[in-house]
């Protein structure tokens, strides 16, 4: 049998010639297959380069299209787990009044958990009456000490004495 293909342009097939050059090899001709590669190296390089790139931008686009569908997959699971998780949290965030009444565990810890959180209330409660305890009793100290620097002050100026009765007043 025999195999065909023009020179230039695109390989033909039934061996129709448009040009004057041509190969035919032999099937079965050892020098077939590097003469096949020659061929192809030659009509590669006669390829317009935009034709080059559409092939590139096309294999580029298959593997884009092929990651996206792929990451629309993994998205697609990833919102089902969320979907059932937040399912399952619901669950268990509001429990049913059968579910309630039969876990005591549950109970007990909500009880005990209620008791420190009064108990924490109380004890703020008391640290704030305290806290306005000590403001009053600060600022009672405040005014003897400003009471006391004014004594103070008078004292050591006898000439200020007399301020009362001139009416006079070095504050």
């Amino acid at each position: 049998s025999i195999w065909c293909l023009k020179s230039k342009n695109v390989p033909t097939s039934g061996c129709t010639f448009y040009t004057r050059h041509f190969l035919c090899f032999s099937v079965d001709s050892p020098s077939r297959q590097d003469d096949e590669h020659k061929l192809i190296a030659r009509y590669t390089t006669r390829l317009p380069l935009t034709l080059i790139l559409h092939i590139i931008n096309f294999d580029a686009n298959k593997q884009k299209r092929e990651l996206i569908a792929q990451l629309e997959s993994k998205n697609r699971e990833i919102l089902a787990e969320i979907k059932r998780l937040r399912a399952e949290h619901d669950a268990v965030c509001q429990p049913s009044p059968e579910k309630g009444s039969t876990n005591p565990t549950l109970l007990a810890e909500l009880r005990l958990l209620r008791q420190r959180k009064d108990e924490l209330e109380q004890r703020m409660s008391s640290l704030q009456e305290s806290r306005r305890e000590l403001m009053v009793q600060l600022e009672g100290l405040m005014k003897l000490l400003k009471d006391e620097e004014q004594r103070q002050a008078v004292s050591s100026y006898p000439f200020l004495g007399n301020t009362e009765t001139v009416g006079f007043s070095p504050y």
